[in-house]
């Protein structure tokens, strides 16, 4: 952990370097040290099998970047920076999505590049780093959102103008479906139906929400609103609710078992009670 002094320092240097088009040698250096640092703890992490045990160390490393990350979005220079890259990269990757929203914005309004390692492009990076841990998470539990809307609307608004592939914008959509569709709010379910139409427009074969909207509309429909949108209501006050159990998809029953049951042969005993039977019959008969 960096003393309130190296703190200093490092968002000093930060936005002394991003300030001036030709950094001086101790600003240079400053940016070198924070790169040099940067190497070490990726190697630590390197040697770190378990994702989660991944995750906790980054969250214990992310302060000593901090201050450098705040003096470099103080000067708003829109100079190239790995560290400020990485940084984003690992508060997504501990879940601290918000820190990930703000240096994200910076990053795709000055256009920088991504690390060497990354080969995909900044929205493309944010939108799975940040979504496939949610949709994860709502396949182990579809009645937990791990994450509240607004990130994820303000995840959509940041990269809406942004060039990714369809598979990609198509996992967005379906996580924001998936979040909204957990609220009693109508106006919330009718966006979340949306949101589910345009993933799987975008993703016919893979994103795999028929089923989800088909219980949707049926809630909506249920609660006297049309499934598109087009009511009077706004979702509140005297709106009807829709219960959220009546969205969620629930496996069929089990079939009951069924026994076969066998006949048992006629015994001896009970063919010669039958025939005496007979016999007696035909003699009051007579």
């Amino acid at each position: 952990m960096l003393t309130p002094a190296q703190q200093h320092f490092n968002r000093v240097m930060a936005e002394r370097r991003h300030a001036s088009r030709e950094p001086s040698q101790s600003e240079m250096t400053a940016y070198e040290t924070m790169l040099h640092r940067l190497r070490l703890d990726k190697a630590r992490l390197s040697r770190v099998q378990s994702q989660k045990a991944k995750a906790d160390l980054k969250r214990e490393l992310l302060p000593n970047y901090q201050p450098w990350v705040e003096g470099v979005l103080a000067v708003d220079s829109g100079q190239s920076d790995d560290v400020l890259t990485t940084v984003m990269i690992w508060c997504c990757d501990c879940g601290n999505i918000a820190e990930a929203l703000r240096i994200g914005q910076y990053v795709l309004h000055h256009k920088l590049p991504m690390p060497d390692q990354y080969k995909r492009t900044t929205a493309t990076v944010l939108v799975e780093e940040i979504c496939d841990p949610i949709l994860a998470a709502f396949k182990a539990n579809p009645a937990v959102a791990p994450v509240v809307a607004d990130l994820l609307e303000a995840l959509r608004g940041l990269t809406q103008n942004e060039d990714m592939p369809d598979q990609v914008r198509s996992k967005l959509l379906k996580a924001l479906g998936y979040t909204l569709r957990l609220t009693d709010n109508v106006e919330s379910l009718t966006a979340a139906v949306e949101y589910l139409r345009q993933a799987a427009l975008l993703n016919p074969k893979k994103a795999g929400v028929t089923r989800d909207i088909e219980l949707l509309q049926r809630a909506l429909k249920k609660s006297g609103q049309p499934a598109d949108g087009d009511g009077d209501g706004d979702g509140t006050g005297g709106q009807p609710t829709v219960t959220i159990a009546e969205t969620q998809v629930t496996p069929p029953p089990a079939p009951p078992k069924t026994t076969r049951k066998t006949k048992k042969p006629a015994t001896k005993g009970s063919a010669a009670a039958k025939k005496k039977t007979s016999t007696t019959r035909q003699k009051a008969a007579s």
